[in-house]
Formats: C-alpha cells, sequence, structure tokens
C-alpha cells in the first residue's frame, strides 16, 4: 500500500505531529524521528498519536533503531521498521528480568514471621466474624497456620551457619561503576567544553566598482600604484625548431645566345672603340651586348674602292651576348646597327645559337614570410604549458602576452633560388611568457579603492577584484610591456567580525538571525550548530563567521 513519509523534528510537539499525520494522503503514515526521540519517549504521547491516527483511519509506523522506543511501541502494538525499505512487524515486549536474590521466598522466612503473618487472617476472621469464614470452609482451610509454620522450621538457617557476601562480584561491578562514572565525566567535559561549535554564514549586498587601467609591466620596477607600474614577472624559453614548406615561387631560368657581330669601317681612316657593353641591335629587332671593348682600324687606300669592295677596309669582330635568355635570340646570320657607331660602318653577325629558357619552382619571399608564421605557431600550446608551470602559485599569468619570436630563420634552398621537393626554414625561437604577482596587482587596486572610498566609513571592501582580472591589449615596448586590465572589485558593509562574535554569545539561532539581519545591508544570515545537542552559540573562540557576498548586478 501507498505510504506517507513524515520526518519529525526535534523541536516538534505532539500536537504538531498529530496534524502532520491527519494531513497525510496515504492510509500509512511513517514516522521518522530524529536522533534524540524527543516528545515521543512520552507513551501518552504514543497513546495520544495512535488514538488520533485511528480516529482518521491511519495505521502509523514507527522508523527507527531505538530500543527504547520500540519498547514503547511494542506495548502500544505499533508496528516498527527499521528504515523505510524495511517490513515493519510490532516488536515484542522484552521479558521482566529478575535476579534471584531480588525475590522473597517465603518458606525461607523466620517461623516468627510466618507466625505473626498466619494469625492475621484469624484475627481478620475473629473481626468479620466466624459465620462468614463458615460459609466458606476451603478458604479457611488454605488459611491454616500450621503447613506454613512446619516449612518456615524446617527452611530455618542452622545454628553456627552464615553466608558471606562474594567480594569479587562487588569489586568488579565497582570497577565497572567507576569506570562508567570516568567516562560519563570525560564525555560531558568535551560535549560542554570543546566540542560545541557554530558557523555563522552572512550574506552582504555589495555594490561593483568597475576598474580598468593601463598597466606598464617592467622587469627591474618597484611597485607604483598610483602611476600603476607593477613589476613584471617574465619567463623565456628557447628552442631551435624547423619547418618544412612548400614553395611557391615561379622563375624563368636559361642561357643566352651569342655569337660574333663582324665590323667593317670605310668610314674614317682612323681606329676607333666600340666600349664594352654596347648595344648590337639586328635587324629584326633583337639585341645583344659585347662584353669587352672593340677596337676598329680605320680604313687604308680608296674611300669609294673600301665601300665598293672592301678593299683596305678596317675589320675587327665583336663577342655579343643576347640581353635575355630564350631561344628566341637564335637567329640566323644578319646586319646589325651599333650604338654610337655612324656612317660608313657595317656590321654582319653570325648565327646566335645557345639560347633556351623554362619556367621553375623557386623559394619566394612569401614562402619565407608564410613559413615563419609556421615556426612561431609550432608546438605552440605545448611550450606555452611549460611556460606557465615556471610561474609560482601567487603569480597571475598574462595569456595574451605569450609571443614567440623567430631570430634570422634560414632558408634552404634561399631566396629565389630552384627547389626539388619542399623547401625548409630553420631559426632559434625565443618563447615569452608575462606575468604579475597578485599581490602587487591587489595593492594597485586596493590604492583606487581606497580613493573612491573616502568619507565612506561604513563601507569596505570585499574583493579588490584580482581574482576576476582580464588583460587585453599586451604591448612590447622599450624596457618592458604594458596592457589594459579590467575588473570588478566588491564593496558592501563594515562589520567587525570580533565584535560580531562576542554579540552572539550564548543565542539561539533565531536571536542571531534577528540581530544581524538588522545591521543595513546584511540581507540573510545561516547558523548551524554542533554537535547536535548545542542549541546556543558558545564562546567567542567557538564561533565561526563567514561572509557570502551578492553582487548587486545579480
Amino acid at each position: 500500500m501507498k505510504k506517507d513519509v513524515i520526518y519529525v523534528d526535534i523541536e516538534d510537539d505532539i500536537t504538531s505531529i498529530i496534524a502532520k499525520v491527519k494531513g497525510a494522503a496515504a492510509p500509512i503514515v511513517a514516522l521518522v524521528p530524529p536522533k534524540r526521540i524527543g516528545v515521543l519517549q512520552s507513551i501518552v504521547n504514543l497513546k495520544l498519536l495512535q488514538r488520533a491516527a485511528t480516529g482518521v483511519d491511519k495505521r502509523v509506523v514507527l522508523i527507527t533503531n531505538d530500543t527504547a522506543l520500540s519498547g514503547l511501541a511494542a506495548g502500544l502494538s505499533i508496528p516498527v521498521a527499521k528504515n523505510l525499505q524495511s517490513k515493519p512487524e510490532v516488536a515484542e515486549v522484552t521479558a521482566l528480568e529478575m535476579d534471584d536474590e531480588d525475590v522473597i521466598n517465603g518458606e525461607d522466612m523466620p517461623i516468627g514471621i510466618l507466625a505473626s503473618s498466619s494469625a492475621q487472617p484469624e484475627e481478620k476472621a475473629k473481626s468479620f466474624g466466624a459465620a462468614s469464614f463458615a460459609s466458606k470452609p476451603e478458604k479457611a482451610a488454605a488459611a491454616s497456620t500450621t503447613p506454613l509454620a512446619a516449612r518456615a522450621a524446617a527452611n530455618a538457617p542452622k545454628k553456627g551457619s552464615s553466608k558471606l557476601p562474594n567480594f569479587d562480584s562487588f569489586r568488579k561491578k565497582l570497577f565497572f561503576i567507576g569506570g562508567g562514572v570516568v567516562a560519563l565525566t570525560a564525555f560531558l567535559i568535551w560535549a560542554l567544553a570543546f566540542a560545541p561549535h557554530a558557523t555563522v554564514t552572512i550574506t552582504a549586498q555589495t555594490n561593483t566598482i568597475n576598474i580598468s587601467q593601463v598597466l606598464q609591466l617592467k622587469q627591474d620596477a618597484t611597485l607604483d600604484a598610483d602611476q600603476h607600474i607593477l613589476p613584471a614577472v617574465v619567463q623565456q624559453t628557447k628552442k631551435t625548431t624547423s619547418v618544412d614548406f612548400e614553395a611557391t615561387g615561379k622563375k624563368e631560368i636559361g642561357e643566352k645566345a651569342s655569337g660574333t657581330v663582324n665590323i667593317k669601317n670605310c668610314d674614317s681612316n682612323e681606329a676607333f672603340v666600340i666600349p664594352a657593353g654596347s648595344v648590337f641591335k639586328a635587324s629584326s629587332g633583337e639585341t645583344y651586348t659585347n662584353g669587352s671593348a672593340v677596337t676598329v682600324p680605320g680604313f687604308s687606300g680608296s674611300a669609294s674602292a673600301c665601300r665598293n669592295t672592301g678593299a683596305g677596309a678596317g675589320r675587327a669582330a665583336a663577342i655579343v651576348v643576347a640581353n635575355t635568355i630564350g631561344p628566341e635570340y637564335n637567329i640566323e646570320s644578319t646586319s646589325y646597327s651599333v650604338a654610337g657607331v655612324s656612317g660608313d660602318v657595317t656590321a654582319t653577325g653570325t648565327a646566335m645559337s645557345g639560347g633556351s629558357k623554362q619556367t621553375v619552382t623557386v623559394v619566394s619571399e612569401d614562402d619565407i614570410a608564410k613559413a615563419r608564421e609556421q615556426l612561431q605557431s609550432q608546438d605552440a600550446n605545448s611550450v606555452k604549458n611549460e611556460l606557465k608551470k615556471q610561474f609560482e602559485s601567487d603569480e597571475i599569468i598574462i595569456t595574451e602576452s605569450f609571443k614567440a619570436d623567430a631570430q634570422d630563420p634560414a632558408s634552404t634552398p634561399r631566396v629565389g633560388e630552384q627547389v626539388s621537393g619542399k623547401a625548409k626554414l630553420t631559426a632559434e625561437t625565443t618563447y615569452t611568457l608575462v606575468g604579475v604577482k597578485r599581490s602587487d596587482l591587489k595593492s594597485n587596486f586596493d590604492a583606487y579603492l581606497k580613493a573612491q572610498l573616502t568619507g565612506k566609513e561604513d563601507q569596505k571592501v570585499y574583493a579588490s577584484g584580482d581574482n576576476g582580472a582580464q588583460f587585453s591589449q599586451f604591448t612590447t615596448i622599450d624596457g618592458g610591456y604594458t596592457t589594459t586590465v579590467s575588473t570588478g572589485a566588491q564593496v558592501g558593509p563594515q562589520i567587525d567580525e570580533t565584535a560580531v562574535k562576542a554579540q552572539l554569545v550564548g543565542k539561539r539561532s533565531g536571536e542571531i538571525q534577528q540581530q544581524l539581519t538588522n545591521i543595513e545591508g546584511v540581507e540573510n544570515v545561516e547558523t548551524k550548530f554542533s554537535p547536535f545537542w548545542v542549541t546556543k552559540a558558545p564562546g567567542e573562540n567557538k564561533i565561526t563567521v563567514k561572509f557570502l557576498l551578492k553582487n548587486d548586478a545579480n
């Protein structure tokens, strides 16, 4: 069948328990008493509870392991279960055990005592009249003193014999009683003097003061809260790393065409020089240059004969090379014009050859830049975790400060060189992570908050904001770093903890709550006493006061 479970508090009286039973919805009501049975220790209260439950057609079951309560319930036939899952049963009434020494055997009593007691019926018989006893002869016979006297005489102690007390049993009992008294005394001293403790948790309504500052962090600096200068805690490590990358640069490579240009001078009978680097332009437009200066002799004889037949002409040969690579400069023999040379001077070249061209992949500057980024980010998380382990527990790490700086990376092949497969960039990388001491950051915030609370003596700082500080815009500057820090400090009512403890001594939970909630800014008070038998706050050194903050934004 369905049952309702009712948990009985130590403060509940029998009236409130009966009301809960009557208000239960199920026909079976399981009562779970506290460790200190309290109101249910009374047989009268149990009878009232049973009668009230019967009046509303409900059956009460007690959930307890307490033998005393189980015994009381057994006398009233109230079922008892050890827990909510076990089967309820009516406990057996424990038979009264009696010591043989506590039983008075009439047969062992002295004859005089038996005689006096046997005489009483006769006296009573005379006082009421013989007729009353004559009407009941069987009772008169039972009142006869003759058998009692005989048995008393038979069991009378013999002369010269006496029963000695058992001193061993007495000593054992005395020992156990003494030990029990000592244990009880020790327990009472502990329970009353050492064990009692009270924890008072005060929930205070706080206001948030937002803080945003630009900090200067320097390794060798001294804390200057007014100027927001803090000593920087810097951790570094160097690692030689390399990364393979794909080259994407394109380049045309090849050979330049070359040949000979023959020069005939019929213009001047004096020699002249064609300087190195002079441009020889073919009739088809291709250009070539000579690698070295060429001296052209003057002609001899008749100028007309020189022009018509070439007789007496001054002749020279120039080795020329095409200005650009490519097979298109491999041209057939043709005439050339020579820069800086005019008049009756002609130049005829041989067929040019050796020119070639192809497009290949080379390492570009962009490839190096991308590879450098890969190099800096390679294993960055593992190196960052390695650096974090170097900070002390009282230091705050600025995660945004992590930096990987690769020094003079070397590329193989170099920039502009042809790549066969993958290229490699190798560099020594310096990893850096910066932090600050928590105490320095807190002092910096406290200096700001002190100025904000000037003239507000009833307010105090509950949280300076160092635990929730957020850093951004981290920048490296000459001699250190700068960063922006943002946080929210909690400010609330000023409560003197020592004074509060002194005021709470000897007060109950309700009195403590009423007294502390009257303080401005206190929103809630919770009090816990321990052990369970403590109902009042003990001495000041046994009271712990805790503060919980409730932000005004919540």
